[in-house]
């Protein structure tokens, strides 16, 4: 295990089912889910708790590195991306809901993701974007107070573009991404729910940021506007 996955395993450790609650009023996991509802074998990779797999045919089976996730959830293996344990052309999909970026070694990932796929299988992938560029929300004003980063990083940079992907996926066929923006606006403790889930802040600051976010939002009164921005992905593996 690198440095990046204990850090991963022992946030989720503590805080199992963070990120479904984070998404589940941005309406991506149904959007996602409806990508896929013809598909016969689809594999949810980095699958949480299965907040994704709620809303996909008992076909689907998830994968992740969280036994604590998948504690909550049935239809799932403990597993590595890079070391999937499943037969080769064993899918026809890949889903992966805002994880592509975070993984290991990902030439390793895509490697495992064409022995998986039938051939023409496809890849789909939600991946964070950030901010809205050029605003003042409680994102902005979350990332403002974060300061020095006291995390690990996480993944490679090439997850986050059309032209890494290609980089990464030489023979497959990259499609040009779509920009889903999430609007997760609401009471500072559902705004909260969604920036709390970040791999920024970790347990011991979670309080004193907290307090700080609240503090910097008061100006918003009781509706908090928070905005997200995330970038569907779509690759074809090779025929």
């Amino acid at each position: 295990m690198s440095e990046s996955e204990d850090f991963l395993q022992a946030f989720h450790a503590a805080r199992p089912g963070i990120t479904a609650r984070a998404f589940a009023r941005g309406g991506s996991y149904e959007r996602l889910a409806a990508l896929v509802a013809n598909a016969t074998r689809v594999l949810d990779l980095a699958c949480g708790d299965g907040a994704l797999l709620a809303h996909m045919s008992a076909n689907a089976i998830g994968v992740d590195l969280s036994r604590a996730e998948l504690s909550r959830v049935r239809r799932t293996a403990v597993a590595r991306a890079q070391a999937l344990p499943f037969a080769t052309n064993a899918f026809d999909v890949v889903t992966c809901h805002l994880a592509f970026m975070l993984f290991d070694d990902l030439p390793a990932v895509v490697r495992e993701l064409e022995r998986v796929l039938v051939p023409g299988g496809e890849l789909i992938a939600l991946l964070g974007g950030g901010p809205t560029a050029g605003g003042d929300d409680a994102f902005h004003r979350f990332l403002e107070l974060l300061g020095p980063r006291t995390t690990p990083r996480f993944g490679d940079p090439r997850a986050k573009t059309e032209a890494g992907w290609g980089e990464l996926m030489p023979r497959w066929t990259v499609q040009p991404f779509e920009r889903w923006t999430l609007d997760l606006s609401g009471s500072f403790d559902q705004v909260w729910e969604f920036l709390g889930a970040s791999y920024e802040v970790t347990q011991d600051r979670e309080a004193v940021v907290r307090q700080q976010l609240r503090d910097a939002c008061r100006d918003y009164g009781d509706h908090i506007p928070c905005v997200a921005v995330t970038y569907l992905a779509r690759a074809t593996s090779p025929r």
